[in-house]
């Protein structure tokens, strides 16, 4: 999950120089269309944590990867600043119960002695995430 949640994240700085000239924005505005993800992803996350403590994380995060691979999908639709913008906003909310979700995850099913390792791996996927999709994307 991580892996796909750090591919998405970075895939409008990957197109930025095709996006900027297609929908004709401003430097300006693509700083918004930047930022709006962290709109919704940073002050969720916390939400996400509390849900993860009464809802099964498997079905909590699947309700998170179908919300941001529906946000990425439209985002290949988007014609326009506000709908690109609208996308963006939407993705933040679907990834921001990747982190309490893996982390709950973890705690309830590796052993102490696991742990370690399973948060290698997190990380490790969590920063092939930008690379993979930076060389896939162009």
């Amino acid at each position: 999950a991580l892996f796909i949640n750090y591919i998405d994240r970075g895939s409008l700085a990957t197109a930025s120089p095709v996006l900027k000239k297609e929908l004709r924005l401003s430097n300006e505005e693509y700083a918004f269309l930047a930022s709006a993800f962290f709109w919704t992803y940073a002050p969720l996350q916390p939400v996400a944590g509390w849900l993860t403590l009464r809802v099964d994380v498997r079905y909590l995060l699947a309700g998170g990867l179908a919300i941001w691979g529906f946000a990425t999908a439209c985002t290949g639709l988007a014609h326009s600043f506000e709908t690109l913008l609208m996308f963006r906003v939407l993705l933040g909310v679907g990834e921001s119960v990747a982190f309490p979700c893996v982390s709950q995850a973890l705690a309830a099913r590796a052993s102490d002695a696991e742990r370690g390792r399973a948060n290698a791996v997190m990380a490790v996927a969590q920063m092939a995430g930008p690379v993979v999709g930076s060389f896939l994307g162009g």
